[in-house]
């Protein structure tokens, strides 16, 4: 988990974008939108590493399509917004609120999610990998057919949560403050190689986009 970091600051001292265009450009270029209001933004599409995002109110804002590298949400608020669509990865999301937030086909990896909420949240179709989800809260959180990877799910709470058709892997379960109901299946094994295949692809992949979009932002504009 993060340490605690004090975040509090002035009325004067928050960088406050006047609207949606130049919220964009300041996450892009990583100015610290510590406390700042975002609420009901529309942000989707957008590409970013490392956007300062600390106790940010991105209610209802909209940052669906988007690719977000090493975002720090540290106790935002992203209650009902659009996140659907999205890759985060990795990134601080401790203590973050996804309430009633749309992240249906997006992936999580590598994020940590310690004491965040995903309560009422959809997460339909995501991917949610390699991450710490310790005390997390997925009270009836619709995980239908999501796929569940490599998490630490120690203290979590599915509580009423949906895991239809969802499929897991190396995830203990027991370790769960109240595990889900319906157990997820087990995704299918895979021989040393394969793994290693696939693994390689998707880091390759990654590797890829990440690239592409720090070219694009060095490249001067006309």
């Amino acid at each position: 988990m993060s340490h605690e970091i004090k975040i509090e600051k002035k009325a004067s001292e928050v960088i406050q974008p006047v609207d949606d265009q130049e919220a964009r450009q300041a996450i892009r270029d990583r100015q610290d939108l510590s406390g700042a209001s975002l609420r009901g933004m529309i942000l989707k599409n957008l590409s970013a590493v490392g956007a300062i995002l600390r106790k940010t109110d991105l209610a209802n804002a909209d940052l669906s399509h988007s690719l977000l590298v090493n975002p720090n949400f540290y106790k935002a608020s992203l209650e009902d917004a659009a996140v659907h669509n999205t890759i985060l990865l990795g990134g601080d999301l401790v203590k973050a609120r996804f309430v009633g937030a749309d992240l249906s086909e997006s992936a999580l990896i590598g994020v940590d999610a310690e004491d965040g909420s995903f309560e009422k949240a959809n997460l339909r179709n995501a991917v949610l990998a390699n991450g710490k989800m310790i005390n997390t809260d997925f009270h009836e959180a619709n995980l239908a057919n999501a796929r569940l990877v490599s998490l630490d799910v120690t203290h979590a709470d599915f509580t009423d949560a949906d895991l239809t058709g969802a499929r897991a892997y190396h995830v203990n379960w027991e370790q769960a403050k109240v595990p889900p109901t319906l157990m997820p299946e087990s995704l299918v094994r895979l021989t040393n190689k394969a793994k290693t295949i696939l693994l390689g692809g998707l880091i390759g992949g990654l590797a890829l986009m990440v690239y592409a979009m720090i070219r694009k932002r060095k490249q001067p504009s006309k």
